[in-house]
Parts: C-alpha cells; sequence; structure tokens
C-alpha cells in the first residue's frame, strides 16, 4: 500500500481500512474529519524551481572558485599597464582566499545560519580552526555552524582526493546530519523534562506575541473609546439642528406687521 502524503489522504485511507475489514470500528475522530475536512495541504512541499535555481548557483560558484584556484589566489608581483599609473603600486592588493567564498556561499544558501549567536573567545588563544582535527565535522570546544563546513570542505579536498564541489557537498550532508540530531536531542530532553514537571521560560517569539497581543487589545480599547466620543458628538449636533429648526419654524409662523399696522400702534 502507498504511504500517506498529506492530510487529505487521511479520511479516505481510513475508509479504506474500514470497507477492507482491516479497522473493525470506525476512530472516534472519524465523523468529525468527515464533516470538517481539512481544505489546505499541511505539509510542506519541495519547489523544484527553487532547488535546480539554488544548484545552478552553487555550481556556477564552485567553477568561480575552481578558475581562481587555477589561476591563483594571490600574485606576488604586480603587474602594471600601460593605461595605469604608476602611484597604483603602492595601493594595497585585494587578496581572494577560498574560505572567504565559500563562507559567502554557504550564508547566502542558509541566511537564518546567521542570526545563530556567535561565542567570541571560540576563535581565542589555543581555539582556533588550525588546532582542530578535521577529519570529522563536530569539534569539542567550537559550536556547530558554518565555519565548520568551511574547514571540513578544505580538508576533504586537500586530504580525500575530492573537488569543490564533491566535498562541499559532503560537508553540508555531515552539517545537515549533525544539526537534526542536536534538534531531536533537544527536543527529548525538553518532553522529558516537562514529563517530570519541568516549567520552562517563554520563547522570544512567544514574548513577542504576547507584546503585540497587548497592544492590540490596547488599541481596541482606544478605538472603542473614540467610537462613542464620536457617537456622542453626532447626537449633539443632530440635537442641536432640530432644536434651532423649531425655533426657527416658530419665528416663521409669527405674521409680519404691515406699515399700516405699526402707524396704528404708534398713533395710539
Amino acid at each position: 500500500m502507498n504511504s500517506i502524503k498529506t492530510a487529505n489522504q487521511v479520511l479516505q485511507r481510513t475508509s479504506e481500512y474500514l470497507s477492507s475489514g482491516l479497522v473493525s470500528s470506525q476512530p472516534a475522530w472519524y465523523k468529525v474529519l468527515a464533516y470538517n475536512t481539512p481544505k489546505h495541504y499541511i505539509n510542506k512541499t519541495v519547489r523544484l524551481d527553487v532547488l535546480e535555481k539554488i544548484k545552478s548557483e552553487e555550481i556556477s560558484t564552485i567553477n568561480n572558485i575552481n578558475e581562481k584556484l587555477s589561476d591563483g589566489f594571490y600574485a606576488t608581483k604586480v603587474k602594471v599597464s600601460k593605461k595605469q599609473s604608476i602611484s597604483n603600486l603602492t595601493k594595497s592588493q585585494q587578496l581572494h582566499f577560498i574560505e572567504d567564498e565559500l563562507r559567502l556561499l554557504f550564508y547566502k544558501q542558509h541566511p537564518w545560519e546567521l542570526a545563530d549567536p556567535k561565542n567570541l573567545v571560540e576563535n581565542e588563544y589555543t581555539l582556533g580552526n588550525e588546532n582542530f582535527d578535521w577529519n570529522h565535522l563536530r569539534q569539542f570546544g567550537k559550536k556547530l555552524d558554518g565555519e565548520s563546513v568551511v574547514q571540513r570542505t578544505i580538508f576533504l579536498m586537500d586530504n580525500k582526493n575530492l573537488t569543490l564541489l564533491e566535498s562541499y557537498e559532503q560537508a553540508k550532508f555531515e552539517y545537515y546530519r549533525l544539526k537534526i540530531q542536536d534538534e531531536t536531542e533537544m527536543n527529548v530532553v525538553r518532553e522529558e523534562g516537562e514529563m517530570f514537571g519541568a516549567v520552562y521560560p517563554k520563547t522570544i517569539i512567544e514574548e513577542g506575541f504576547d507584546k503585540e497581543t497587548e497592544v492590540l487589545q490596547k488599541w481596541n480599547s482606544d478605538a472603542v473609546e473614540q467610537t462613542k466620543i464620536l457617537n456622542a458628538k453626532y447626537s449633539n449636533k443632530d440635537s442641536s439642528a432640530t432644536s434651532s429648526s423649531t425655533d426657527t419654524s416658530s419665528i416663521e409662523t409669527e405674521t409680519p406687521l404691515t406699515e399700516e399696522d405699526i402707524f396704528n400702534k404708534l398713533k395710539l
């Protein structure tokens, strides 16, 4: 049988199991799911066009690095053409290293790794990259990050007779595997701690949601108060308009005096 790949297939597959006799009775959630079927796919889908674009960019970058490797990453003798002035000889030349190119490539493909906090003590004293054994990606005393991928790539290319592209792909694969292992271990430890009564503080994301909720609630209360004030103003204007209209109507009902009436009143 084919495995269930989407949430929409759960009800269909359960119905097939019921009709075939593999499941004797309906589950408690069967009718609820039948009346409220999921409308959207919950699982993530892989976009092949995005993967092909990333792979093409990676191959082009690796090819550029290989060209620089064949030409030499920096020149010991500066060549000056006729169009250039002699003053350019005193300017510092731009040096290109393979580590910098690999770092740019890795963090371009994994931008969220830049949000991972760094420890400034890692590169001090005897904790430099040259003092580690890069036969394996996991290093005790150094955090697993993009720099580990760079150093592991250089080691594989120099010692395992692999091309730069093959070394980079293998280093990334080992990095993903160790990352998944670390995240799984952290989730298991957290669940075990909660099972034994541990209480964890709120994460930064949860605190951000709480602050956002407070702002929205304050905005809602302020909007209600402003609406009441506006309604009161409009009601006062309507009442004043009706009162003024009644006054003018009473004035208009009075008959105006003629000149003869005024003369007769003055004569008396």
